[in-house]
């Protein structure tokens, strides 16, 4: 999963704290998600997608 929520991340121009910001959680547990330490809830889930419409929740788990 880290590898395609960081290729998004950066994409945005976002550093990991922005992105934490953004989605309203903490900078380590985004550190957390990006480094495959934890797994996004449903309602992280639904939370990126309503901010990023263009984001594939469907990469994060191949």
């Amino acid at each position: 999963m880290n590898s395609y929520l960081k290729e998004f991340r950066k994409k945005k121009g976002l550093k990991q704290q922005e992105m934490a910001d953004v989605l309203q959680i903490s900078y380590s547990h985004y550190v957390k998600l990006e480094n495959d330490f934890v797994n996004p809830s449903f309602e992280l889930l639904k939370r990126i997608k309503e901010k990023y419409k263009d984001f594939n929740v469907n990469r994060l788990f191949k």
